[in-house]
């Protein structure tokens, strides 16, 4: 299979421009679906160049990614290990090829103090377990951080649902919802991931009981497909889809929610867009 290649030395020569500015009050949260594979539009390798760049510009607080291969987090700890550690489990025995739901953490900033996985089936604390008719195995992972400096706790819970059925998803949603509520009793718990459905689904509506949507509760926010397959879907929108969310605590000061469409010499750092929420956490509002 050809390979689109782009010629890249230094990741520090990717410009990613539009990046907002950052007030010490905020508190930055992002997802990533980084499509594990080489593809035509780009390989691993060029893509993840691409990637590193974005996340190095925006300098999230933590970060939720799906799709990561042990060849992914190699790359992305070679790029980010400075900065950032991660946690989070492979989804099935495959090991070093198996995808993982990680959360990256600034590890300077935070102390991680608990984190954990659970499989999105009839028996959630049993590894490598799968139900609900769903066709791959799906976990969400989950790191609860503590500001070094302030004390201030949050959980970044970070998921990957099913992309198949919209009703092995709502089963799905339930484990997660169960996970989430439990986490709550320890702080706030800010959610993302790629939810494989569209705000006009169940899954959305079970999750919007219990947390608001980023892209609907900001003050400032951006509309469009999160999942776009390399630009085709600016096209033809029957390909694309908005599937990926940043889902926070009921009431929280969302100041801004942005999808990330920045390229480099044409090439898109994955199939999906990554996302970010800007969330204001003055302690008057904890």
């Amino acid at each position: 299979m050809f390979f689109r290649k782009i010629k890249i030395k230094n990741t520090d020569k990717i410009i990613i421009d539009g990046v907002p500015e950052r007030k010490d009050n905020i508190l930055r949260i992002m997802s990533f679906n980084l499509r594990y594979c080489d593809d035509k539009a780009g390989s691993v390798n060029d893509r993840s160049k691409i990637s590193a760049a974005i996340i190095k510009a925006y300098a999230p607080d933590s970060f939720g990614v799906q799709e990561a291969t042990g060849r992914w987090l190699d790359i992305l700890t070679d790029a980010l290990g400075e900065k950032y550690a991660y946690i989070g489990e492979p989804r099935d025995s495959q090991g070093y090829n198996s995808e993982r739901n990680a959360v990256f953490y600034l590890k300077d900033k935070y102390k991680l103090i608990d984190e954990g996985t659970v499989w999105l089936s009839e028996t959630p604390e049993i590894k490598y377990t799968k139900s609900f008719d769903s066709r791959c195995y799906r976990v969400a992972s989950w790191a609860v951080l503590e500001n070094k400096a302030t004390g201030v706790v949050y959980t970044h819970l970070n998921t990957h649902l099913d992309h198949i059925l919209e009703k092995t998803r709502a089963e799905q949603i339930k484990v997660l919802i169960g996970k989430l509520t439990e986490l709550q009793k320890r702080g706030r718990v800010f959610c993302t991931g790629d939810f494989n459905t569209e705000p006009t689904g169940e899954v959305y509506s079970l999750m919007t009981e219990f947390a608001d949507d980023a892209r609907a509760a900001a003050s400032e926010s951006d509309s469009g497909f999160t999942f776009h397959d390399y630009g085709k879907a600016l096209k033809n929108s029957k390909l694309g889809g908005t599937i990926d969310y940043i889902f926070v605590p009921k009431g929280t000061d969302t100041e801004r929610f942005r999808i990330i469409r920045n390229t480099f010499g044409g090439m898109y750092p994955s199939d999906h867009f990554p996302i970010i929420a800007d969330i204001n956490i003055r302690e008057d509002r904890l």
